[in-house]
């Protein structure tokens, strides 16, 4: 299969499990569900409360809480995600990420955590160089896909995913469980919204600059 094949798979495999993983632990927490959407863009299809998007590159979770909705002023907010008590706040988003790292770490055994742990300093290192640093790193990825099977293809596609929504970054993974943290398990606090927005910056500014790499390494193949 081609590299840029497998790579898509990935994507889609990766966003699939995260979301499917975090929607059973909302149910399994108790938490209403608002909307399970897989992908993003144009919505495609539409089965009760999950949605299939046009671009399989993302997704997210829509859960009920009093921050994102005016709700009833008799309703209690026990199925709402930011009154629940602090250790299903920070799990919760942490779910999906977990179940992807173990199936990962199973599929490569011991060199798989060597890889985790190196994934921080690479995914920072190729941001601050996309055309240099990180093009190396793709390149050693592409080998890496063309010599080996799926399976562990798609392991350390997502061993470095999970590193990546593990940064302390708003709208990342590890960013909401730091903000749960940092709430100490309240409903809401009035400075959440401004240190989010900064906290979003970072990893925005991650995200843009892996796109730019990313974009300039298949113009270079496309071109070669």
């Amino acid at each position: 299969m081609h590299p840029a094949l497998q790579l898509l798979l990935c994507f889609i495999v990766f966003m699939f499990i995260h979301i499917s993983v975090m929607a059973a632990c909302a149910r399994l927490f108790g938490i209403t569900v608002r909307s399970i959407r897989y992908g993003v863009g144009p919505t495609l299809l539409t089965w009760g409360k999950v949605h299939l998007k046009l671009l399989p590159l993302a997704g997210n979770l829509v859960l009920k809480d009093t921050r994102e909705e005016t709700l009833y002023d008799d309703d209690p907010c026990l199925d709402a995600y930011n009154f629940q008590p602090l250790w299903k706040q920070v799990l919760l988003p942490l779910s999906g990420v977990t179940v992807l790292l173990a199936l990962s770490l199973g599929i490569m055994g011991a060199s798989g955590w060597e890889r985790f742990i190196a994934a921080f300093g690479q995914i920072v290192a190729g941001a601050l160089a996309p055309l240099s640093r990180a093009q190396e790193l793709l390149g050693e990825g592409e080998t890496f896909a063309r010599t080996h099977g799926f399976a562990l293809v798609f392991a350390l596609f997502s061993l470095k995913l999970c590193a990546f929504n593990l940064l302390p970054f708003a709208g990342l993974n590890g960013g909401q469980a730091l903000l749960a943290i940092a709430r100490g398990g309240k409903p809401y606090v009035t400075w959440e919204e401004t240190a989010a927005k900064w906290l979003l910056l970072p990893g925005l500014a991650i995200l843009l600059a892996w796109a730019a790499a990313f974009g300039w390494y298949a113009w270079q193949a496309l071109v070669a």
